[in-house]
């Protein structure tokens, strides 16, 4: 295997699919795209400037131009298919700007120009109209520039390449020290940690819901530092970075080792609020190697585009003794080599039981189709280290998920108590005082794709209940597949409770389950959406994803409400078999009729009582 060809043919096969998904969207009437998720209009943006130039190749500007920071859009009814990292095309008829998508949410995005493109990013401050802008998909993606920069890194350093090569083909010999390092931490933390810290190469953690990951990712920090190491922590998103650099802060009890290469927006949430943006670059001397004297550890977080050029000159071309790499099954192989290229010794944390990175469609076997965490569990099973104890998930509400996903291999802390909370309610008393804190309730009402008032009713009524009670909106996570049932649970929320988009519900978490990853709640209500999968046979494996289901019943500490229509496990395989790729979708359609029957099996299932009649 070649991994700088691999590379390229990944790259060269996703910008084929990119170009020819962008001559086909440009064809469609406005109506049409807004519809698809590959366009939105008619939008509000508010713009943060730069006092100065954004970094030193910034030409001069004449007031009152001014260069863009970073920019917020507001929408009504956001359910496009952007997303953080994605490159857009912001305009309104007169001036367009190539901008990536930091943050995105159900009401509004952030966006902010990328290194590439932040030159040519500027506006008169005082005359913008803000409203009537639109944002579009972009024909080459910024992704794809950085990912190529890559190539040009490996391509003169044979050791790294030779080592990375060996890596991802399972090949690479990892010897470990009988070196013991003490811990503070339960068994498997403490092995994983040891296997981190003294493998020569690389090593795989393995953290399922609640085991504790960014506990275990920070003591290995902390021994990194104390042994002088220059590690950098990177994951899929700025806020799975910020967490892990906060929690390294805490363990290493000094703020000035952990640094984040961001801008101010991107670096918010970090203790020490120490970040590198365009305008700076990591103090060279300041961490230097001396020949004689032992130097400091310290901790650079960031994403993986980090490492690429031009966004790798704020890191003034270091290099790194370890790479920490958390989230890893959510991160593609080529950004994890992007990764790699920069470093000697590789840390790999994650689940692949849980959501992965999203494939760009049509990109068949490249290094696009599985993340980095799934190929080296594949390839070395016996390097893996699994954290076995959650300290979110009670006795009860382990048993499906271990069942399912983890051979059993997991178990509940002891301290954790199965709730016995009493929740008064006149329609739902069974669901939300059942002795049993996992719930599958189902209903028999049809003709929803992606989108069920219905649905969305019994949410709001739950939810209701629930505040009646005196629980309180932060303690409670509502999810669904789909952004379109994001909206109408919102809608229904506010029939029923009102005031769901104000101060006081902010706390409230309503999104997808892809967003609620990595989170927890008190309570969890989980809409499925869908009447029929049989009705629509278009995304199923979307609908029918193991991961995102594991996902979704490991998210409560106290009691997880999953509401579906009965005909969601009503599956015959015969039914579907004329669909392409069914044996690829088989495994996870057995998946979830063995949920149900688990779920039948423990007395879980609450039906919804309604008269014949209404049915």
């Amino acid at each position: 295997m070649s991994v700088l060809n691999d590379f390229r043919e990944a790259i060269a096969i996703q910008q084929r699919k990119e170009d020819e998904a962008y001559e086909e969207q440009i064809k469609l009437p406005i109506d049409e795209r807004v519809a698809k998720g590959v366009t939105m209009n008619n939008l509000r943006v508010v713009f943060d400037f730069h006092d100065g130039a954004p970094n030193q190749w910034c030409p001069r500007l004449n007031h009152p131009l001014k260069f863009i920071r970073s920019a917020k859009v507001y929408c009504q009814n956001n359910i496009s298919k952007f997303r953080e990292g994605a490159q857009i095309m912001l305009s309104n008829g007169s001036v367009s700007f190539k901008m990536d998508i930091v943050v995105d949410t159900i009401d509004n995005f952030i966006i902010a120009p990328n290194d590439f493109d932040v030159k040519n990013t500027y506006i008169d401050s005082q005359g913008y109209n803000e409203n009537n802008w639109e944002i579009n998909v972009v024909k080459t993606a910024l992704t794809l520039k950085l990912l190529s920069a890559t190539v040009g890194n490996l391509e003169y350093d044979n050791v790294r390449l030779n080592k990375i090569e060996s890596l991802l083909a399972g090949k690479l010999d990892n010897p470990s020290s009988n070196h013991l390092q003490y811990s503070q931490l339960n068994q498997s933390q403490n092995i994983a940690v040891k296997k981190a810290i003294n493998a020569t190469n690389f090593q795989v953690i393995q953290g399922p819901p609640g085991t504790g990951k960014t506990k275990t990712i920070a003591h290995i920090a902390k021994i990194l530092v104390d042994q002088g190491k220059k590690v950098f922590v990177t994951a899929s998103t700025h806020t799975a970075i910020n967490n892990c650099l906060n929690a390294v802060a805490d363990e290493v009890r000094d703020a000035s080792k952990v640094v984040k290469i961001g801008e101010k927006y991107q670096a918010a949430e970090i203790v020490n609020n120490s970040y590198i943006t365009r305008k700076s670059r990591l103090p060279q001397e300041k961490y230097a190697y001396a020949d004689d004297v032992s130097h400091d550890g310290i901790i650079i977080g960031g994403t993986a585009y980090c490492m690429c050029y031009p966004a790798s000159k704020r890191l003034n071309n270091w290099e790194f003794d370890v790479a920490l790499i958390d989230e890893a099954a959510q991160m593609s192989i080529p950004l994890a080599v992007s990764v790699m290229s920069k470093t000697d010794k590789f840390i790999f944390v994650g689940d692949h039981k849980q959501l992965g990175p999203i494939i760009p469609s049509g990109t068949g076997n490249s290094m696009f189709s599985e993340s980095v965490f799934s190929r080296l569990v594949r390839l070395y099973p016996n390097d893996r280290s699994l954290l076995n104890i959650s300290y979110r998930l009670n006795e009860q509400l382990i048993r499906i998920p271990n069942a399912l996903f983890y051979n059993n291999e997991l178990t509940s802390d002891s301290s954790l108590n199965v709730s016995n909370e009493n929740i008064e309610s006149e329609n739902y008393s069974e669901t939300l005082n059942h002795e049993d804190p996992k719930i599958l309730y189902l209903h028999k009402e049809f003709d929803s794709q992606g989108r069920s008032p219905h649905e969305a009713k019994i949410v709001a009524e739950m939810v209701n209940d629930l505040l009646s009670n005196g629980v309180d909106f932060e303690s409670i996570g509502i999810m669904t597949p789909y952004r379109a049932q994001v909206r109408e649970i919102k809608k229904a929320l506010n029939k029923v409770i009102g005031g769901i988009d104000t101060e006081e519900t902010d706390s409230l978490f309503i999104d997808t389950v892809d967003r609620m990853q990595g989170q927890e709640r008190d309570y969890i209500i989980y809409s499925m959406s869908n009447s029929h999968p049989l009705e629509s046979k278009r995304r199923l494996d979307f609908f029918y994803s193991p991961n995102r289901l594991n996902v979704a019943i490991t998210r409560a500490i106290k009691k997880c409400i999953v509401i579906a229509n009965y005909k969601v496990f009503d599956i015959i395989d015969e039914e579907l078999s004329d669909i392409a790729d069914f044996h690829i979708l088989k495994p996870s359609l057995d998946t979830f009729k063995h949920y149900y029957q688990l779920s039948s099996e423990f007395g879980c299932i609450v039906e919804e009582k309604v008269q014949e009649d209404d049915w």
